[in-house]
């Protein structure tokens, strides 16, 4: 490492050289000889400072440039961890609601079922009925009784009941299709979100790729962190990715690797950055020690009195 040695404040030497009395044998200024080699010691005490100067702005910029480059590979990272992190609260989120779904459609599909019963129950009472009715309308026509002639008395009513037990029956083509519409709908909503290969299932699929439940644990992490790229062979050859992502990201090795560098250059530069203000600081002040040698030699310099 460069050095150089303190100079004392110029303008005191100055001034205390030019207190001495000079002697007989002493030629010229008193003060010329003794500035001229102090200039000497501090330009070249000048010239060090200013090349440890540059060499110091120097590896401070390079640092700079490498801690803004890990900046944005770390920010990047953290911003990939805290997408995959909300992307997981969605995924549990989403999980509760279709769960919530899941009981509703499976008590549906109850309910659709115990519906079906009773109307198919309905229609078979209807057609035992129906069964019974034509029974007493052909006894009734065989009997040929006056009193029981079409449209009159009790006639009339059992008319009445018969036609509209037609209807009903008729209403058996229309609400059967319909019925077995919904089951289908109902148990195939159900089926496609809460059964084996389902939306439910599909959803926590993604959740255990993305590890929601809980952190990685150690043995995994050393396991990722201990992979390494196999060497391509003459015999086979392996194209591997490096780095390896695991989830959740927060407790990857290459995550909290590049954490630490980022942080280690961050406190680089900011001791690079002291040293620098102090390299600088101490090239102004011999510079400033040196153009006020500059300044007092040409004031006393004997070659411009004599002009």
């Amino acid at each position: 490492m460069l050095s150089y040695n303190e100079i004392s404040n110029c303008d005191r030497d100055i001034f205390d050289c030019c207190d001495q009395k000079p002697t007989n044998d002493q030629a010229g200024d008193c003060c010329y000889d003794a500035w001229v080699g102090d200039l000497v010691q501090v330009t070249a005490d000048w010239k060090a400072a200013n090349a440890f100067a540059i060499n110091k702005e120097i590896e401070y910029l390079l640092t700079v440039e490498e801690r803004d480059r890990l900046k944005f590979w770390y920010t990047e990272w953290e911003m990939t961890d805290e997408n995959a992190d909300a992307l997981c609260r969605q995924l549990e989120l989403f999980v509760l609601l279709l769960q919530k779904v899941c009981v509703v459609t499976d008590k549906t599909n109850k309910a659709i079922e115990i519906l079906f019963c009773m109307i198919e129950d309905l229609y078979i009472r209807v057609d035992k009925l129906k069964s019974q009715y034509d029974k007493l309308i052909a006894c009734i026509n065989c009997l040929k009784r006056p009193e029981l002639a079409s449209g009159i008395g009790i006639m009339k009513l059992l008319e009445d009941y018969g036609a509209k037990l037609d209807a009903v029956i008729l209403s058996r083509d229309i609400l059967i299709p319909q019925i077995v519409s919904v089951v289908e709908y109902a148990y195939g909503l159900h089926i496609n979100i809460c059964e084996e290969y389902g939306l439910k299932e599909t959803i926590l699929y993604w959740k255990r790729k993305f590890n929601c439940n809980n952190c990685a644990s150690t043995e995994e992490v050393t396991s990722l962190s201990e992979s390494k790229i196999m060497k391509s062979t003459s015999s086979s050859e392996n194209c591997c990715l490096e780095p390896s992502i695991s989830l959740p990201i927060d407790s990857n090795e290459y995550y909290r690797q590049l954490e630490t560098d980022y942080m280690n250059r961050k406190q680089e530069v900011d001791s690079l950055k002291k040293e620098l203000d102090a390299a600088k600081e101490k090239r102004d002040a011999l510079f400033a020690c040196k153009q006020s040698l500059e300044n007092a030699i040409n004031e006393v310099n004997p070659a411009n009195k004599c002009k």
